[in-house]
């Protein structure tokens, strides 16, 4: 079944339109359900300013259905992907918001870490850091459609199951750091820092708290 929104029978006269190239002002065709245009003056890539991303940040066929999607609209997939599973964590744990927060806390240390060793899978590992204190977290993430490498690689975090990978490792790595930091600011780390942190950014973040 094709998704409504792109399907053609349903359009109307607004379905192609035409919108000035931010970079050198030449006027660019649109379809209604184009993702993005070659602008054919300058040869830049531009974003259609009017199509609907939000399906794409839980849809597993938005791809197939967009195309190939630039890396603007990766990148916003996955924040919105992220914002969505932390509404359903924050659901989750009603009644106990001090877990909230601190799964919260996890996520932002450990995306700033990921960003700095600019290793590892981000995604993994801050949908692990959020789900810590969830029950069954699978189960929530097939729930906001998730695919299977997303999942396979959560669980292999939150079990600290060894790495097999260059990528694998790194995320683990992450993980722990982020794990970590996040007790020290809690004030319930107990083991020496020094022996303990696996990152560079890890090792640095810790002196600047």
């Amino acid at each position: 079944m094709q998704c409504p929104g792109q399907d053609n029978r349903y359009w109307d006269g607004e379905a192609v339109f035409e919108v000035s190239c931010p970079h050198c002002g030449n006027e660019l065709e649109f379809f209604k359900d184009d993702s993005q245009r070659s602008c054919k003056k300058c040869g830049n890539r531009v974003l259609n300013p009017r199509i609907d991303f939000g399906c794409a940040a839980y849809c597993s066929h938005a791809e197939q259905c967009l195309g190939a999607m630039p890396p603007e609209l990766l990148a916003k997939q996955k924040n919105l992907f992220k914002d969505k599973l932390s509404l359903a964590v924050r659901k989750q744990l009603v009644g106990r918001e001090e877990l909230f927060k601190k799964a919260s806390l996890c996520t932002e240390i450990a995306e700033k870490l990921c960003k700095e060793e600019q290793r590892g899978d981000m995604a993994a590992v801050l949908a692990a850091t959020l789900l810590l204190d969830i029950e069954m977290p699978d189960t929530l993430l097939e729930e906001l459609k998730a695919d299977n490498n997303m999942i396979n690689a959560v669980k292999q975090l939150l079990g600290r199951q060894t790495p097999t990978t260059e990528e694998e490792q790194a995320s683990a790595e992450i993980f722990h750091d982020a794990c970590l930091l996040t007790e020290l600011q809690h004030g319930t780390q107990k083991t020496p820092l020094k022996t303990s942190l696996k990152t560079a950014s890890g090792n640095k973040a810790s002196k600047e708290l």
